[in-house]
């Protein structure tokens, strides 16, 4: 998904695959109360499916570098079963992890684009008349994480356009994910992420060409591939009983010099926001 549509239930989800892993190896035994219902070593179509439900809120830039926001509801499903999943935000893939920890997962995804127009579908923005539209793709996103101690993983994510807006490129980031409290019912974890794209990427969300400045308000403008972004993350969930499941969280982006001087970026800094009340079963 697009990286203004990623209130998604994976946070929590990977958190306790690799807090079963551990735990079954003796290395997080404090943390396996969160995962019981998670098997350590899923078969391939696994043993019972499990469904997850959620309604929430987000406020989010109207588009990457937007000084305007926007609130929008946030419905999610999510349906597991072994190692394949289908999800509303992630997509339709499949997920794996091992004792030692390692989590990896890939799935077909969507990208929405962006318009040049207010949207509550879309990220978009009047404020970009004459950009033309970006349109929507199909990617392929590709997760791998690392726990490295009880409270510490590394994390690399990939997203590979497969179809949709030509020459779209191509989105990388590399991360940190601390959890600073893990109780008997809240889990707090924060986080420091790089965010970097290729050419094509950068000049698609950044970029400004001939055409576009002879048709918008904005000077031309070309960037190269390179770090575009680096994140401050901070989640909590709360888990009200096995069923029931309240989670927030906040993104804040400082944009680099790949995507700052562009003349599309109104705020150097972005933040993004949801809060969401979860079902399981």
């Amino acid at each position: 998904m697009s990286s203004f549509f990623s209130f998604s239930l994976r946070p929590t989800r990977i958190r306790k695959l690799l807090a079963t892993a551990l735990a079954t190896a003796g290395c997080m035994a404090t943390m396996a109360a969160h995962a019981q219902d998670v098997p350590a070593t899923p078969s391939l179509f696994g043993e019972k499916t499990e469904v997850i439900v959620g309604l929430g809120a987000g406020v989010m830039p109207r588009y990457l570098g937007a000084k305007d926001t926007k609130v929008l509801p946030v419905p999610t499903v999510a349906v597991y079963r072994g190692i394949f999943f289908a999800d509303s935000v992630r997509g339709l893939g499949a997920e794996y992890m091992t004792e030692s920890g390692f989590y990896v997962s890939s799935a077909l995804s969507y990208d929405f684009g962006r318009t040049e127009k207010d949207s509550d579908r879309r990220p978009g923005s009047k404020t970009l008349a004459g950009m033309g539209e970006i349109k929507s793709s199909a990617v392929i996103n590709v997760l791998a994480a690392q726990q490295l101690t009880s409270w510490l993983a590394v994390n690399a994510e990939a997203e590979f356009r497969v179809a949709g807006q030509d020459k779209r490129g191509n989105r990388y980031r590399l991360g940190l994910e601390s959890t600073v409290f893990d109780g008997a019912q809240d889990t707090v974890t924060v986080g420091m992420n790089v965010h970097a794209a290729d050419r094509d990427y950068n000049q698609t969300y950044f970029g400004v060409s001939q055409a576009q400045s002879q048709r918008s308000r904005f000077a031309e403008f070309t960037p190269k591939s390179g770090i575009y972004a680096y994140s401050l993350t901070a989640d909590w969930t709360h888990d009200f009983n096995k069923h029931w499941s309240l989670f927030a969280a906040v993104n804040v982006m400082q944009f680099s010099d790949r995507a700052k001087d562009s003349p599309l970026v109104e705020e150097k800094t972005g933040v993004t926001g949801t809060v969401m009340l979860n079902y399981s079963f």
